[in-house]
């Protein structure tokens, strides 16, 4: 398949609805079949997909930048210019690395697990587990704020899957409510890694930037450097929303004036005072301010009390093995801390050594990353303005040309659409006609072989059956007990059915009977096995009830086993000794309490077998 295609025809007058831009259901990419869109952005294209060897269902993320790249034929992604070449290629390249990276974390803790990446129809592709339930921010704006239990059920796994994602050398970028996805018991999953978007972001003029007000840390809106702090960040705010029931102030109005309100101020009820404080901790503006790693993180929120707001923070460098727990007394001061420094004294209690020389240090009077943060910001806000009005010029300049332009081209794209459309059901029209007066004289001459084989294979048996079997025939009379006994009017003697019991229930004997001899029925028993006292025990195949006359030329493939069909009925018990199919069939019957099942007990059932 190549193209878009048309699943009906419209009514008259109506265009039809065709995407050019996603992959169409039954299209393949290697092993995997497209089944439906998921989601688009301006990164690129998520679907529902089908791994036709594996048999299971996955989710494909296709390299799609609508910026810089468009799709030909319905199948192949190119760039837009040869200016944007390099661009995209560069982008596919870091895309490739970020499902690499994610495949190899394919046991990291509350990360969404990568299957395969590839490369394809000139772009690439990582296909994803599957996932169902809930994004944190639906069940945010569903239910309201989160529980402390709740919280600790998200934070921890979080912490022990970014830890693993951070020991791989590579960062999330992008934890916001929309990017957790919880299932029915709370436990989470990290999805829609950002780490290729926001390189390519810091690349190409083309693409817009990626973060998320209130969730994206100052250093993703300027050249400083990332690092865990940036993720630590992200997950900071996003569990401030699930605890305070509101987004933080973004980190650009930050640097300008600072509304944020601590938790360790709010004090919401049930939270422990270590998640409060690294929450706060983690939403630090000037990433120095931060903790540096998850390990550095994980001391601060496991704190149970709080500690003395007179304390001062000392943290530095020291081996791995070192783990320092001090606290010294307080400079001179006038009077109580207030707001940053406020925070990182109600933090005084914790004196760590963090392996890789991560830390964060209590800060006093103004601080040159921020000067250079708010700078920064500052430019590029002036920058965002320029090109705005700029863009807003040239779209004045343009809209008469652009709008005639792209009237004339959706009247071609759609008369394109509808001629491919219409060529396309012929031709599959044509096909399914031939495919079907194929496979209709392939099935006659398949079904007129089949039956000269059945039929020789049906003399075969008669014949045989008739030699090697003794023929019993006749109507029912009664029903025994122990192993069951049948009687036949036109035949002295009883035959003893091996495997097969029955209680005294009169009722049941003559339901028994009357199923058995409610039209001609015939017999064919062969002696199995003897009683200790001689007593021969049979093993009897019967006629269906719809065989056809005359009854005795039915081969005994065609028949039934007698004792397997009254266990399947619940008419008898299965004995101990029986085989495991009467166990299997008896097993049945009692949970659908049939016939004997409605009237035995389980204390008679278990001494039935009892030695």
């Amino acid at each position: 398949m190549t193209g878009p295609t048309q699943t009906s025809s419209p009514p008259p007058g109506v265009i039809p609805e065709v995407d050019y831009v996603a992959l169409q259901p039954g299209q393949m990419i290697g092993r995997y079949e497209i089944v439906s869109v998921l989601g688009q952005g301006g990164f690129g294209i998520t679907y529902r997909a089908r791994d036709v060897q594996l048999g299971r269902e996955v989710a494909i993320k296709e390299y799609l930048p609508s910026a810089l790249a468009i799709r030909r034929d319905g199948t192949t992604v190119l760039p837009r210019t040869t200016k944007m070449a390099d661009d995209f290629g560069w982008g596919r390249d870091r895309f490739v690395t970020e499902g690499r990276t994610l495949a190899s974390l394919h046991r990291a803790t509350a990360i969404v697990h990568v299957f395969d990446y590839l490369e394809a129809n000139g772009t690439a592709y990582i296909v994803m587990e599957l996932l169902s339930g809930e994004t944190l921010e639906e069940r945010i704006t569903k239910n309201g704020k989160l529980s402390a239990e709740e919280v600790d059920r998200i934070l921890w796994p979080l912490l022990d899957g970014l830890e693993q994602v951070h020991n791989a050398g590579f960062l999330h970028r992008d934890i916001k409510p929309a990017n957790i996805l919880l299932d029915a018991t709370g436990n989470p999953t990290l999805i829609d890694f950002g780490a290729s978007r926001a390189a390519m972001a810091g690349r190409s003029t083309a693409l817009t930037a990626i973060f998320t007000p209130g969730y994206a840390a100052a250093e993703q809106m300027t050249s400083a450097k990332q690092g865990p702090w940036t993720d630590i960040y992200g997950l900071s705010a996003t569990l401030y929303h699930a605890i305070a029931g509101k987004t933080p102030p973004g980190a650009f109005d930050r640097m300008l004036n600072d509304a944020y309100e601590p938790l360790s101020q709010i004090k919401p009820i049930g939270f422990s005072p270590g998640v409060l404080a690294g929450v706060d901790a983690g939403l630090a503006v000037v990433a120095s301010d931060r903790p540096q790693s998850i390990a550095g993180w994980r001391p601060v929120l496991g704190m149970t009390e709080a500690p003395a707001a007179d304390a001062t923070v000392v943290i530095g460098k020291a081996t791995p093995e070192v783990r320092h727990v001090s606290t010294l007394p307080p400079p001179a001061a006038a009077g109580a801390p207030s707001g940053r420094t406020g925070l990182w004294m109600a933090l005084a209690v914790v004196v760590l050594a963090l392996m890789g020389g991560g830390g964060y240090y209590a800060m006093r009077g103004p601080d040159l990353e921020t000067i250079k943060a708010r700078q920064a910001a500052e430019e590029a806000e002036a920058r965002q303005l320029k090109a705005e009005e700029e863009a807003a010029k040239l779209r004045a300049e343009n809209e008469q040309r652009l709008k005639a332009e792209e009237i004339a081209a959706t009247r071609q794209r759609q008369e394109d659409a509808e001629a491919a459309a219409k060529k396309q059901f012929e031709e599959e029209t044509r096909r399914k006609i031939e495919s079907e007066m194929a496979a209709q004289k392939k099935a006659e001459e398949e079904a007129k072989r089949k039956a000269e084989e059945e039929a020789e294979a049906r003399r075969k048996a008669i014949e045989d059956a008739r030699k090697a079997v003794e023929f019993v025939a006749g109507s029912f009379d009664h029903f025994g007990q122990t192993l069951m006994m049948i009687g036949l009017k036109d035949r002295s003697d009883e035959i003893r059915l091996q495997g097969v019991d029955i209680v005294a229930d009169p009722a049941l004997h003559k339901v028994a009977v009357e199923a058995l001899a409610a039209q001609p029925r015939d017999l064919r028993c062969r002696q199995t096995d003897r009683l200790t006292d001689g007593t021969p025990l049979y093993r009897c195949l019967i006629t269906p009830l719809n065989a056809r006359q005359p009854l005795n030329d039915v081969p005994d493939p065609d028949r039934v086993d007698l004792a397997l069909q009254l266990v399947k009925n619940g008419l008898v018990l299965a004995s101990c000794d029986a085989p495991r199919s009467y166990a299997d069939a008896e097993d049945d019957a009692r949970g659908r309490k049939q016939a004997l099942w409605g009237r035995v007990t389980v204390p008679e059932y278990k001494r039935r077998c009892t030695k």
